[in-house]
């Protein structure tokens, strides 16, 4: 009977760790913009540039800041509006962050969605714990094969 040959355990870990914490970062950047807009968001008035449609359509967007630069921007995921799809040309009301302006902004018709970044946090998670337990499992498993 052939015997599967199973990664090295330093190796998952190397691997699951950066994967990990790639997820970590992205978990963080979407949390932090969230929490930016809440806290320190300014209202405006965006125009609508292109709408793209795919796996999931994004709203790209034209705004002026407060202090005059025009910026372009995304709208965040999920941060769209109910009902009709916005077209471009259209003017939707927007929240941005006048620290970061092109980060991701909201639209102000849509209520506060922090969906994605919880699932991402989850996700985050329960991968730093199934790492965790497989490498425990792959170290078990060499020192029963070295007996």
């Amino acid at each position: 009977m052939a015997r599967s040959r199973r990664p090295s355990p330093l190796l998952f870990a190397v691997v699951g760790t950066v994967v990990v914490l790639g997820f970590g970062f992205m978990t963080w950047r979407i949390l932090s913009n969230d929490l930016a807009l809440r806290s320190r968001g300014q209202e405006t008035t965006a125009r609508v540039t292109e709408v793209t449609t795919g796996k999931v359509s994004r709203v790209h967007v034209v705004f002026r800041t407060g202090d005059g630069r025009e910026v372009e921007a995304l709208v965040g995921q999920g941060d769209e509006a109910p009902g009709p799809r916005v077209e471009p040309g259209a003017e939707i009301p927007i929240v941005y962050d006048p620290e970061h302006p092109a980060s991701d902004v909201r639209d102000t018709r849509a209520p506060e969605n922090h969906t994605i970044g919880y699932l991402m946090l989850g996700t985050t998670v329960v991968g730093g714990i199934a790492v965790g337990f497989a490498v425990r499992a792959l170290i078990r498993e060499r020192r029963r094969e070295s007996v």
